[in-house]
């Protein structure tokens, strides 16, 4: 791109790899800061007026995924495909090469150059994190927290009522030590969008509680300790399987072993329960 186009913006290309037939179809993926998404849209004019598009594969903050249709450098509607999958990406290049007017020609996308979540963790560790399931697939991409299981109730409901009201997905994993002890953790990836709430529903959950260790992970990498109202306590460095177990085994607690509950997948409420959880949230932290 000209040099214009670039120059002061923070954002970070990365390239698709693809096929079309035998022959190389690669497309570019640019990763755009919060708040510099004004330039999207300059830039994606640009792009579709320079190389003869039509259409632009957008993915919302919230995981929303739309495609775009263009005339000349303004749009004109959109397709939405709804939250994000991998097969979307397939699903644009497919549109690229119909419009082209390439006869009984199928496009498959191959792999993306680089790895894209390593643009706001660049120097996680991400080795020897199997048994924190998808963490790594967030790690960079969302807020992650890991929250220790309560068993009581609170204002008359549990914590997993409390976990479906805030619908974000979790991992459930188990911390397991050399003297017997065992406690559950939940894994929480949060979109900026919700960090607020589901950080406010937890300052009330564990309100005058005697907790174990809460620990806040950002998109960034870095890795904190959280007290009982959510307050950072501590400044543990960036995320690492060794820097996560050093919470844990400075308080004499030794042998650490971390396991994923293999028989928990999380599915999403259902809309009713969503909009009836979201009102329900919104009388209790208002």
């Amino acid at each position: 791109m000209p040099y214009s186009y670039t120059t002061g913006r923070d954002w970070c290309r990365h390239r698709i790899h693809g096929l079309v037939g035998d022959a190389d179809f690669g497309m570019e993926l640019i990763c755009w800061q919060p708040d510099r998404l004004d330039d999207l849209q300059v830039v994606a004019a640009w792009y579709v007026q320079e190389y003869g598009f039509h259409q632009v594969l957008f993915i919302s903050l919230k995981s929303k995924a739309k495609i775009w249709n263009y005339e000349d450098n303004r749009i004109t509607g959109h397709v939405t495909l709804g939250s994000f999958q991998a097969e979307h990406i397939e699903t644009y290049g497919q549109m690229l090469v119909d419009d082209s007017h390439s006869i009984d020609q199928v496009y498959v996308c191959k792999s993306i150059g680089d790895e894209y979540r390593q643009v706001r963790a660049p120097h996680c560790d991400r080795s020897h994190l199997e048994n924190f399931g998808q963490l790594s697939n967030h790690l960079g991409a969302d807020h992650i927290l890991f929250v220790p299981d309560l068993t009581h109730v609170v204002h008359g409901r549990t914590m997993q009522q409390y976990l479906v009201f805030l619908d974000v997905p979790y991992d459930k994993v188990y911390h397991t030590f050399d003297a017997g002890e065992s406690f559950l953790y939940h894994v929480l990836y949060v979109r900026q969008c919700k960090l607020k709430t589901v950080l406010d529903v937890l300052e009330l959950l564990f309100e005058n509680e005697h907790i174990k260790p809460m620990i806040y992970v950002t998109p960034e990498g870095n890795l904190y300790e959280l007290g009982p109202d959510m307050a950072i306590q501590k400044n543990c460095g960036v995320f690492c399987l060794a820097n996560y177990e050093s919470i844990f085994t400075q308080s004499e607690q030794v042998g650490l072993c971390i396991q994923i509950d293999a028989d928990f997948q999380y599915n999403r409420p259902s809309m009713f329960m969503r909009m009836g959880g979201a009102t329900i949230l919104s009388r209790l932290i208002n």
